[in-house]
């Protein structure tokens, strides 16, 4: 199976949910749940970084957006966790849809520019992509593969990235350590990065 790789890009919009979640250090005792109630505006401050969208007022607790009920059936309690939740918009370039990363199909290529602090995360060119591969698996590009046999050196790249976004080809063919064969492995699948294509 193949998936083709498409571009999307940060918007000034975020998804607004509400959350309901409940914690108490046991993955066991982990619930949640959210209901998405529209989208807002981000703000950005003087450095041009975003935080809170405008009009992220918290309804009333008797508001019936709010989720009463997590994913695995748990009902919640007064006293769990109320949150006003956003999620940054992303626009696919090929045909404008919107996604957050959280729920970006497979294929989605992004720039992740807040690793670019980081000169181990970045290409040749100075910027840091991450994927959604098949199986719904994060894959950041330009990060370091868990095992890296250079883990000390930070001019190498684990993978090597060519080609423009979203059509990129990933390998081996550059200043690189012994880990793999180019190839990635996420939780649940196994391919390569060829010309834009998952495969």
């Amino acid at each position: 199976m193949s998936v083709k790789a498409f571009l999307i890009e940060a918007t000034d919009q975020a998804c607004v949910s509400l959350r309901r979640y409940s914690a108490s250090g046991d993955a066991s005792s982990y619930h949640n749940a959210m209901n998405e109630i529209g989208v807002a505006q981000i703000q950005f401050d003087a450095n041009g970084k975003w935080s809170d969208p405008i009009d992220k007022d918290e309804p009333p607790h008797d508001d019936p957006r709010w989720p009463t009920v997590a994913e695995d059936g748990y009902v919640f309690k007064p006293d769990d966790h109320w949150q006003v939740f956003t999620d940054r918009l992303y626009r696919r370039v090929d045909n404008g849809d919107l996604t957050t990363l959280r729920t970006a199909p497979e294929g989605a290529i992004w720039r992740a520019e807040w690793m670019e602090r980081w000169a181990h995360n970045c290409g040749s060119d100075g910027r840091c992509y991450v994927a959604k591969c098949p199986g719904g698996g994060d894959w950041m590009i330009d990060g370091r593969a868990s095992n890296c046999t250079m883990k000390d050196d930070n001019i190498h790249k684990c993978w090597v990235r060519h080609g423009e976004a979203p059509n990129f080809t990933v390998d081996k063919n550059g200043v690189t350590c012994a880990a793999g064969a180019g190839s990635i492995q996420t939780h649940n699948w196994h391919g390569f990065l060829r010309n834009g294509v998952f495969e």
